[in-house]
C-alpha cells in the first residue's frame, strides 16, 4: 500500500517548520489540512537543530525521539513515514508506538486485563444499577472510562463537580448519578483487579507518570484528542528537562469520551498553530463532509470542514441506495472503469470489522482485485494492492485516493434518540472523518428503508443519489 508522497512545504507549513523553540506546539487543523505531514516534516527540521545542539554541547548520549499514535493501524502508517524523515542521520534513538504498546514495554510487560474482561466486570456493576444506566449500557461503559481515564486515582473525587464536555447532553449524568457511579462501579472494580493482582490500560498510564525514566528529547503525538489526560500525564513525565513536543488534534474528528484542558495535564503555555488550507479534499467532499459535523459543539481545538479551504474540483459524491450486493457490484465496476490501481489507491470502510467484510472480500477476490487490511495492523503493507479494507476507527489519519462506504444502514450504526444524544455525536464524526480521507471521490450506499439515521444529516444539494436494481456481483 502506498504511502503519502513527499512534499514541498507551503506557506503557512513553513511557518511551523522553522519555529524550534523548546517546549510544546499544539499544530490544529480539519481533517486535509496536512497536520500529520507537517508534524513529520518537523520532526525532520527539528532532528536537525537538536542534534547539532547535542554536538555542540558534546553530549555523548543519544538523542532519544518518541512518536505515538492512538491506534495500530496508524502507528503502522506513521512508523514508516517517521523513519522516511530521519533516514541516514546517525546518534538518536527512534520509537514509534501506540502509547499502550510503548508503556506495556517501559514497565516490562505486565499483565493487563482484557478488554474483554474489563467490560464484564463493569457491565455487571453498572446492569446492578438498573433504570437509565442499565439501557444505556454503551454509553455508561464510555462514561466510566470517561471518568477513570481523565484524573489520577487520587483526584477522582474531582469527576463529581468538574465541568462535563465532550459527552454530549444525552443520556443525562447528574451528580447524584456521577456519586452512584463512583461508589457503585469505579470503587468496586477497584477492589477487583487489586484482588486479581491486575492492571488496566488506564492504571499503564498512571503507573507511568511515576515511572523516572526514560527522558525523550523529541516527542511527536499525532491524534492527540483520542489520546486521554492520563496518557498526555504519563508522556509529560518522560520529557527531558529541554523538549519539543508536537501534538497534532483535530477536536471535531474525535471519536473516544477523553475530554481534558491542557491546563490540567500540566501544559500551560503552549504555541497552538493552525492549518488552514484543505490539501486532500475536493470543494465537494468538503462540502458533503460539513453537514455530517455542523451543528456539533466546536471546541477550541475542533475546525470544521471548510469547502472554501479547497483548490480542488472533483465530482459530486454518490449515495448508492439499494441491497449491499448490489452496492458492491456497483463500486467493483465503478473501480474497473474509473481507477488507474496502479498509481491511485482505494479504500472501503465500514462500522465493525470481521466478518463484516466477508461479502466484501469474495467479491473482490471474484473480480481479480488484490487488496490488503489496515485494521490493527501494526506494521504498514508492503505490498503493491492498491485496494484497502478498513473499520472507520482504523482509518484516522489514513488518506485514499477513493474512499467507499457501503452498507451504512442503521443495523451497524445503533445509537440513542434523544436530542444530544453522545452516540449519535460520536458516529457523525466518525462518518465524517471517514469521508474526509478522500481526496478524488466518496461513495457511500446503504439499503432503501434502512438507512443509519445519520445520515439525515447530509445535504442532497452535495451529492449524486444513485438507485440500484440489485444486481449481484
Amino acid at each position: 500500500m502506498r504511502l503519502l508522497p513527499q512534499v514541498k512545504p507551503t506557506p503557512e507549513q513553513l511557518r511551523i517548520l522553522t519555529d524550534n523553540k523548546p517546549g510544546y506546539m499544539l499544530i490544529r487543523g480539519a481533517a486535509g489540512s496536512g497536520k500529520t505531514t507537517t508534524a513529520l516534516m518537523r520532526l525532520r527540521q527539528v532532528t536537525n537543530f537538536w542534534l547539532s545542539r547535542h554536538l555542540r554541547e558534546e553530549k555523548q548520549e543519544p538523542l532519544r525521539i518518541l512518536v505515538l499514535t492512538y491506534n495500530r493501524t496508524l502507528e503502522g502508517y506513521i512508523s514508516e513515514l517517521a523513519r522516511q524523515q530521519v533516514a541516514g542521520y546517525s546518534g538518536l534513538v527512534l520509537t514509534v508506538n501506540t502509547f499502550a504498546k510503548w508503556g506495556w514495554h517501559l514497565l516490562d510487560e505486565p499483565e493487563v486485563l482484557s478488554q474483554a474482561q474489563e467490560q464484564s466486570f463493569l457491565t455487571r456493576q453498572l446492569n446492578q444499577m438498573g433504570g437509565a444506566v442499565q439501557e444505556n449500557l454503551s454509553f455508561f461503559l464510555g462514561e466510566v472510562e470517561y471518568a477513570l481515564s481523565r484524573y489520577p486515582t487520587s483526584q477522582l473525587q474531582q469527576y463529581l463537580t468538574a465541568p462535563r464536555r465532550g459527552r454530549g447532553t444525552s443520556p443525562r449524568v447528574d451528580a447524584a448519578l456521577r456519586s452512584r457511579i463512583l461508589n457503585e462501579v469505579i470503587a468496586p472494580y477497584a477492589t477487583y483487579k487489586e484482588k486479581a493482582g491486575l492492571i488496566d490500560w488506564n492504571d499503564v498510564a498512571l503507573a507511568l507518570c511515576e515511572l523516572q525514566a526514560p527522558q525523550y528529547d523529541i516527542v511527536v503525538i499525532d491524534e492527540a484528542q483520542d489520546f486521554s489526560a492520563n496518557q498526555i500525564r504519563a508522556v509529560g513525565a518522560h520529557l527531558a528537562a529541554e523538549f519539543s513536543a508536537t501534538f497534532v488534534l483535530d477536536a471535531m474528528q474525535r471519536i473516544y469520551p477523553r475530554y481534558f484542558t491542557w491546563a490540567e495535564v500540566g501544559i500551560s503555555s503552549p504555541r497552538f498553530m493552525r492549518l488552514h488550507k484543505n490539501y486532500r479534499n475536493t470543494r465537494q467532499i468538503a462540502a458533503f463532509a460539513r453537514p455530517m459535523v455542523e451543528q456539533l459543539p466546536v471546541e477550541d481545538d475542533g475546525t470544521l470542514p471548510d469547502f472554501a479551504a479547497c483548490d480542488n474540483e472533483g465530482q459530486k459524491p454518490r449515495v448508492l441506495v439499494g441491497e449491499y450486493s448490489a452496492q458492491i457490484s456497483y463500486l467493483i465496476t465503478y473501480i474497473l472503469d474509473n481507477v488507474d490501481l496502479t498509481t491511485e489507491s482505494v479504500v472501503f470502510l465500514q462500522p465493525n470489522g470481521g466478518n463484516w467484510f466477508s461479502y466484501l472480500r469474495s467479491a473482490l477476490t471474484r473480480n481479480g482485485l488484490p487488496f490488503c487490511e489496515l485494521t490493527r495492523q501494526s506494521t504498514w503493507p508492503s505490498g503493491s494492492e492498491a485496494i484497502a479494507l478498513c473499520t472507520l476507527h482504523s482509518a484516522k489519519g489514513l488518506e485514499f485516493d477513493y474512499v467507499f462506504l457501503p452498507g451504512l444502514n442503521q443495523e451497524v450504526t445503533p445509537h440513542g434518540s434523544d436530542e444530544g444524544d453522545t452516540t449519535l455525536q460520536t458516529l457523525r464524526r466518525l462518518i465524517a472523518m471517514g469521508v474526509a480521507r478522500a481526496k478524488k471521490q466518496v461513495i457511500v450506499g446503504y439499503k432503501a428503508g434502512e438507512a443509519s439515521s445519520a445520515l439525515a444529516f447530509l445535504d442532497s444539494a452535495t451529492y449524486e443519489r444513485v438507485d440500484l436494481d440489485g444486481a449481484r456481483s
